[in-house]
């Protein structure tokens, strides 16, 4: 096995670790040969840049192999007016993607309202950035651990409140900044999040729940909005992809 492809299998296994039963998974590379576009697809990006255009393909490409690992046959999944992805009527998902690596998830529709996915470096956010991601009160907390852990654990608030903004916009379509959230992490990995004001379909003081991870060189975090779905100690495998 190349080191590519362990890096991506790595990826693929520590993504699943944070993903409650019934999300399927998968993982490709943007540096690597993806499947063909369908045309509804290569119409959305006509215009880009071939880096773009690459880092698209492998989500779509990653978004039919977590389809058939499913049970669900591939499908074209256009690009929004808001260039969020548009998926088959049956499915929720979440697409997102860095340099190395673009991951899908998927899940059924009458399990799952939204499923929220990000990834980022690993690497230490600039401390200017801090109160920009930050609320006083997370900021409070970056301050009570060591200095050369803040920037780490503020890239880590980031991923975790895109996870979330990806996973509430799909139900509200609402736009909104950092300070929306407030976030408290446990030594597990998982987080709370609290929704500071109001937004269509979700209260103040609604809570987000999901897990984040760290594998190799990057950071992953998982938001999902369900029914009925424990967020215990036990996350189950998901659907192979």
């Amino acid at each position: 096995m190349t080191t590519q492809l362990r890096r991506l299998s790595m990826l693929e296994m520590a993504v699943r670790s944070i993903v409650p039963a019934g999300v399927a998974v998968a993982v490709t590379s943007p540096r690597a040969d993806s499947d063909p576009l369908w045309p509804i697809e290569e119409q959305a990006i006509a215009e880009a840049q071939p880096a773009r255009k690459k880092e698209f393909a492998a989500g779509r490409t990653a978004s039919r192999k977590a389809l058939l690992a499913l049970g669900r046959a591939p499908s074209a999944i256009p690009m929004g007016g808001d260039r969020a992805p548009v998926w088959p009527r049956a499915v929720v998902g979440s697409i997102t993607h860095d340099s190395k690596a673009c991951i899908a998830v998927v899940g059924e529709r009458d399990r799952f309202k939204a499923l929220g996915i990000d990834i980022e470096p690993a690497l230490p956010l600039e401390a200017d950035l801090f109160s920009e991601i930050c609320r006083p009160e997370e900021l409070a907390w970056l301050r009570q651990l060591p200095f050369e852990t803040r920037g780490v654990v503020a890239r880590r608030f980031f991923s975790v409140k895109e996870a979330i903004y990806k996973c509430q916009y799909a139900v509200s379509g609402e736009l909104f900044d950092f300070h929306t959230l407030s976030v408290i992490f446990d030594k597990q990995g998982r987080f709370d999040a609290r929704l500071m004001k109001d937004v269509e379909g979700f209260a103040k003081g609604t809570m987000f729940r999901g897990l984040t991870t760290k594998s190799g060189e990057q950071i992953i975090s998982l938001c999902y909005l369900s029914e009925g779905v424990d967020f215990g100690s036990e996350f189950p495998n998901s659907v192979i992809g």
